[in-house]
């Protein structure tokens, strides 16, 4: 059924893809639109292949490969009907292709080319944007597809090496998971820079285009810092001193709003007048801190009050407990969010979060340095609380 849908009634199909385009806009794209045939076996596109098109899968299905280093053949996932690939071709940007995509079966296919594309997003702005937005968000979960698939591959090396093999490990998954989020926002503000290069957008369309520029370079920039924890957080010689821990959570939570600009977030700090004072690596602690206020910021989508509190706790521990009003994390994942490059959103792809999935890795990290230790409270939609407990010494 849904193989002749495709060949005479694609506007059905494009309405089941792309859900936020309203019935002109998807009467627009449709006639842009051509159906298309693969027999089982081909490629529809090779990795590391420029392209101008994309492609809409009716019926069929497809195998999604990418190439390790030794040129080893990985498939990381499986597509089927009602889906899509080649997104960001569609922008005409000099990108290749990230993966080779496979025909599992005959496959039933719209294309949509770059060319026929562009009278279209130059007439409709508002079309424009709703497609690049399901576009991205589209993009970065198969972009989580291909992490997950090398961090399986990765896994299974595990077992073979010792704890150098192991180090290498981290770092390859490292590069790995930093590559993909890169590509992200590069691929997009290259697409738009293509289409503005070709004169192709006017006027709100114009608009639409510098305002995803401008939110895609504050997400490299967010990832440069974050970089930079991890270079920060090995210093050669830890330099410990009595300090007031109310002052460096101050600290670091104007560091926080200045890297995020967000002035819009109240924050309730309450702090009780007999904390000690304690011994530690004050610079460290500064990151850790900061670490968990950038997780409360990130992870409150609405901007929704955060409180910071700070007290002492029972066997000579001072505490600090940094509470959102978040997006809030499911029981069975209080474990992993502290792994390297772990990292929870929102089913749908409502919230997209930018970042590499290393600010609780660090903060765990950095308390445990100090003989501390983090506990986290928190369910789905109810927000979340990160309570750290240091000694006193």
């Amino acid at each position: 059924m849904l193989d002749i849908t495709v060949m005479t009634e694609p506007h059905k199909l494009l309405q089941a893809v792309f859900p936020d385009l309203d019935f002109r806009d998807i009467e627009r794209l449709s006639m842009a639109a051509v159906p298309c045939v693969y027999p089982e076996g081909v490629d529809v596109c090779r990795e590391g292949e420029t392209g101008d098109t994309l492609f809409i899968v009716g019926s069929g299905q497809a195998d999604i490969i990418v190439h390790a280093a030794d040129n080893q053949e990985i498939v990381v996932d499986s597509i089927e009907g009602q889906t899509y690939f080649g997104e960001m071709a569609l922008l005409g940007a000099t990108t290749t292709r990230s993966a080779t995509i496979r025909t599992r079966s005959v496959c039933h296919l719209l294309e949509i080319s770059h060319e026929a594309f562009l009278p279209i997003a130059d007439d409709n702005p508002d079309l424009l944007r709703r497609l690049l937005s399901q576009i991205i968000g589209h993009l970065r979960r198969n972009d989580r597809a291909v992490i997950q698939a090398l961090n399986t591959k990765h896994a299974q090396l595990h077992h073979a090496y010792a704890e150098l093999a192991e180090q290498e490990q981290l770092r390859t998954q490292f590069i790995a998971t930093l590559s993909h989020e890169l590509r992200t926002p590069l691929t997009a503000v290259q697409g738009y820079l293509g289409l503005m290069k070709q004169g192709a957008l006017h006027g709100d369309s114009l608009q639409v285009a510098m305002n995803s520029i401008t939110g895609n370079v504050q997400t490299l920039v967010s990832l440069t810092n974050q970089m930079m924890l991890l270079y920060e957080m090995f210093p050669e010689s830890p330099e410990y001193t009595r300090f007031n821990l109310p002052d460096v959570i101050i600290e670091a939570l104007q560091a926080v709003r200045n890297e995020m600009k967000d002035t819009e977030t109240a924050v309730l700090l309450s702090f009780e007048q007999a904390i000690p004072m304690i011994y530690a690596d004050k610079h460290l602690l500064f990151l850790a801190f900061r670490a968990l206020l950038e997780n409360a910021f990130k992870f409150n989508p609405h901007k929704k009050p955060i409180a910071v509190n700070a007290f002492c706790a029972r066997n000579r521990e001072v505490a600090v407990s940094i509470q959102d009003e978040g997006i809030g994390i499911p029981a069975w994942a209080h474990g992993r969010i502290f792994e390297p490059f772990y990292r929870i959103e929102q089913e749908g792809g409502m919230h997209l979060f930018p970042g590499i999935g290393v600010g609780l890795t660090i903060a765990k990290m950095l308390t445990a340095r100090h003989n501390g230790r983090i506990e986290v409270a928190s369910k789905p939609g109810a927000g979340s609380t990160f309570t750290v407990y240091l000694p006193v010494r």
